[in-house]
């Protein structure tokens, strides 16, 4: 399955453009209701306990995105590993703070590309592979965020959480079965054997084909490990909002779960900075007065949370990079080939 074909240079300048318009305009404009002076003394009003809590969360956040990627990519199955670090393979952890710093680095997800690229790099994957298990980890996030929103939500009646719940299975279940219809009435348009798919609707089909049909994709740990991945960094980033913005955690937590979901914008600044931002005070907004003063330190809270969890995310790569290219003679010589057919 070939890599999406690259934008035209005019419409990738064009969207750069309108990301950077977007991201910087909502932040200059979030900034406009929140004095400077506020920004700073949000960085030092959590006590820090607060602050170590916050990382430590963070933390485990990223080893149970390599425990994820571990068992969806089968990596145990298909190639030794060259390290373990509590369990986790070093190289899947590697290739994990890697992406996640290109995606915090780059505007409009583009670090998303990298993904393929690293897996490929580090993990001896297929591109088709690492493309389907890259997409197949976006949709189990979003459905994880989607639940994890419907139960926590603060003040929606157990009524309408129970609806909102059947309607996502609901939908869950038309979903499945429009792919199934759609593949069966399309059994070569998925056809991976060097031959491009016709169109963009099809090649995009292909690679939704490819990753629900994989079993390790289904493993019920990887389910489990996506839900504690979200709910410890939602919890970690509430905390954080919390102690700056002085609302309730639960608000906090709608900030927190406001600010991930603002992610899935086409449109991202750089470094996410004023969709995030902007993402955060929506949730919190959603409960809160408008004159209320934990609504005024929304936006210095986000910045606050944005900049941290930035600042973890370039380190973190930034070691993994130099780990990753520190072990590379030593990983030629002995790691055992992989056995990933194709």
């Amino acid at each position: 399955m070939p890599p999406p074909a690259p934008d035209k240079p005019g419409r990738a300048f064009v969207k750069k453009g309108l990301a950077w318009a977007l991201g910087l305009g909502l932040l200059a404009w979030l900034l406009s209701r929140t004095p400077f002076d506020q920004v700073k003394e949000a960085l030092f009003r959590p006590g820090w306990d607060t602050w170590a809590l916050t990382l430590v969360g963070l933390l485990i956040s990223y080893a149970l995105r390599a425990a994820r990627l571990q068992i969806v990519l089968n990596l145990d199955g298909h190639t030794r590993a060259p390290h373990r670090w509590l369990g986790l393979r070093t190289d899947a952890l590697r290739v994990i703070l890697m992406h996640n710093a290109a995606i915090n680095l780059l505007p409009m997800r583009a670090g998303e590309l990298s993904f393929p690229w690293l897996a490929s790099r580090e993990l001896g994957m297929p591109v088709a592979r690492a493309v389907a298990c890259l997409l197949w980890m976006r949709v189990q996030d979003m459905v994880i965020l989607l639940v994890l929103g419907l139960l926590l939500w603060p003040g929606l009646p157990l009524w309408l959480r129970a609806a909102a719940m059947a309607s996502l299975l609901a939908a869950w279940a038309v979903a499945a079965w429009l792919s199934r219809r759609w593949f069966s009435q399309h059994p070569t348009s998925t056809d991976t054997h060097g031959q491009r798919p016709s169109s963009k609707l099809a090649e995009l089909m292909g690679r939704l084909r490819h990753a629900l049909l994989e079993p390790e994709h289904h493993h019920p740990l990887a389910w489990l490990a996506t839900l504690a991945n979200w709910a410890i960094k939602l919890a970690a980033g509430a905390c954080l909002l919390s102690a700056v913005s002085t609302a309730p955690w639960l608000t906090a937590w709608a900030g927190a779960l406001g600010g991930e979901l603002a992610a899935i914008v086409p449109l991202q600044g750089p470094a996410g900075f004023g969709t995030y931002e902007a993402g955060v005070w929506a949730g919190m907004a959603a409960h809160l007065p408008p004159k209320s003063e934990a609504l005024g330190h929304a936006v210095s809270a986000a910045l606050a949370l944005h900049v941290c969890f930035l600042l973890c995310a370039v380190l973190a790569g930034a070691s993994a990079y130099v780990l990753s290219w520190a072990n590379r003679p030593a990983s030629r010589q002995g790691t055992p080939p992989s056995r990933h057919p194709g």
